[in-house]
């Protein structure tokens, strides 16, 4: 490794692995040369630093490196490719892990764990969005938590008005949040000032969130028009998907191409079962714990509206459900309506009602 004649260090076709454990405060670093394990070692969180001491100590030579998704997005990520890294980004439940490894959880053995795979080659990458997407993705993301807040905010009206034994009257259809109930709730008093402020906060609180989400929802509106319109218009032509899933789903999936497979999808997506099989006995499970859990929820609701308006699905439902639940049912018609989506995606063909 040595050139005889200036005795600088030349690493020309060896490849160096790197696990990384990132932190806000500090990554724990480790690197492999060669099958052998060269330092161990804690740096700041900056990847010009590791690139400086990659490169000083060995010039020349192949890096890559890979980190598990999380806190600090991708921004690391596309920094270490930049600075000529050959950097991944790996799923933590994707990371082997053995018992033992498990109760004794320290960055240094993560950091090696990460490396050894890494050069192993058992490591997979997941996708990453280009920055345009991936902030798309967030702006969808954040209309999904606001409306999660406004669901909170009316529960805990409820709650409130429960506790002290006031029921609305019959004809506001308390099951459904109108404007003559929200006006019905603002005129209550109650018998003392201090319990009056207390439910004066709770319905502001809720207006100013009601307002944040209209306006998340306009300009998501706004941008899905803008950046993603023939995708946009194919998945409206699927019955039981409406404007929000239809967001969702070019939010969370992008390119779907990226998928090879219908199976690959709904892994994604999380419609897959879990099992457990021994010997001759296979015990399938209730659905598995990994999903996307924005998109999964989303195709859960668009498949109930769904089988209102597709003669097919609702055929569908009605032919399984004797002698089921209509929560496992449903589960079969998102399985049905994601295939259809996925097959509008790809064909750009509007969907045709009434095929199975």
């Amino acid at each position: 490794m040595l050139n005889k004649f200036n005795k600088i260090p030349d690493f020309t076709g060896h490849d160096v692995f790197v696990g990384l454990d990132v932190h806000k405060g500090s990554w724990a670093v480790n690197i492999i040369v060669d099958d052998i394990e060269h330092r161990n070692f804690a740096q700041p969180p900056d990847p010009i630093i590791l690139s400086n001491y990659l490169t000083g100590n060995f010039p020349g030579a192949n890096y890559f490196s890979a980190y598990e998704s999380g806190f600090c997005g991708y921004h690391h990520h596309r920094k270490l490719l930049e600075l000529g890294i050959q950097n991944i980004v790996i799923n933590p439940a994707d990371l082997p892990t053995t018992d033992k490894e498990k109760n004794s959880k320290r960055d240094p053995l993560d950091s090696r764990r990460i490396s050894s795979y890494l050069q192993k080659g058992l490591l997979s990458a997941i996708h990453v969005f280009d920055p345009s997407h991936e902030q798309f993705r967030s702006l969808c993301r954040m209309r999904w938590t606001a409306a999660k807040e406004n669901r909170r905010i009316k529960n805990r009206i409820r709650a409130f008005l429960n506790y002290y034994g006031i029921n609305p009257p019959a004809y506001l259809k308390p099951r459904f949040w109108s404007n003559r109930l929200l006006h019905w709730i603002e005129e209550l008093k109650l018998s003392y000032d201090s319990g009056t402020l207390a439910l004066k906060y709770l319905i502001s609180d809720y207006l100013k969130n009601r307002e944040l989400l209209l306006e998340v929802t306009k300009n998501l509106r706004r941008q899905v028009k803008l950046l993603y319109p023939d995708v946009y218009t194919l998945l409206l032509s699927v019955p039981g998907v409406g404007p929000l899933t239809a967001m969702c789903l070019i939010a969370e999936i992008g390119d779907i191409s990226r998928f090879r497979s219908y199976k690959q999808l709904a892994s994604f997506v999380g419609l897959v079962p879990r099992s457990h099989q021994s010997g001759e006995k296979d015990y399938p499970g209730e659905l598995t714990y990994r999903s996307n859990k924005y998109l999964r929820s989303a195709l859960v609701e668009s498949a109930w509206t769904a089988v209102r308006h597709d003669p097919a699905l609702l055929l569908y439902f009605k032919e399984r459900l004797p002698g089921h639940k209509s929560q496992h049912i449903i589960i079969k018609v998102a399985h049905k309506l994601l295939n259809r989506i996925r097959n509008v995606w790809i064909s750009h063909i509007k969907y045709c009602k009434g095929l199975s």
